[in-house]
């Protein structure tokens, strides 16, 4: 983090700024991860009540039944992590939509749940999972490597990539064939 203006100059009260998602992405995403990290947990433990339920264990219906609406909660949440991690954070704005997707899929499936509609229900809860793993390893995944700014000085390349941080201009260029 970088101390603010008024810890840099002489009497300043040494504060630190608040976290600014928009200088910060790197939190943004962390938050992201974490947030569809419990998101894609309660998903799956979702699955495992309602085999238990099924196996006899009455009163698994009860706890799942409350752990669709901690689903949705969650949901909810995501949904806001991902577009902050979106708009100020200035990450890709597909998990956003995907999470506001998922959480109107699951505010349904609860619906659905307690109509009793089981020939919908337990389709979607399959789907419902395998989407929320899915969205977990994508926002888990490293990001692809983002272009370089050119150096001052450089000349400016074609491809507007500057040589990478740690190589030497020449290192960057292509060879040349000697015949």
């Amino acid at each position: 983090m970088q101390p603010s203006l008024a810890s840099a100059e002489p009497g300043g009260s040494g504060t630190r700024e608040s976290p600014d998602p928009r200088r910060h992405p790197a939190r943004a995403r962390g938050a992201l991860r974490a947030v569809t990290t419990v998101h894609a947990a309660t998903l799956f433990t979702q699955a495992v009540l309602a085999g238990r339920f099924l196996s006899g264990d009455y009163n698994m219906l009860t706890a799942h039944a409350v752990n669709a609406n901690v689903i949705v909660a969650i949901g909810l949440v995501q949904v806001v992590v991902a577009v902050l991690y979106w708009r100020p954070g200035r990450g890709p704005g597909w998990p956003a939509a995907v999470s506001a997707v998922l959480l109107v899929a699951e505010a349904g499936q609860a619906v659905l749940g307690y109509q009793r509609t089981l020939g919908v229900h337990v389709p979607l809860g399959v789907t419902l999972i395998a989407a929320g793993l899915l969205l977990l390893v994508h926002v888990w995944r490293p990001l692809p490597p983002g272009p370089v700014p050119a150096a001052p000085g450089d000349g400016g390349s074609v491809s507007g990539k500057g040589p990478r941080p740690g190589t030497s201009p020449e290192a960057s260029r292509p060879a040349r064939e000697v015949s």
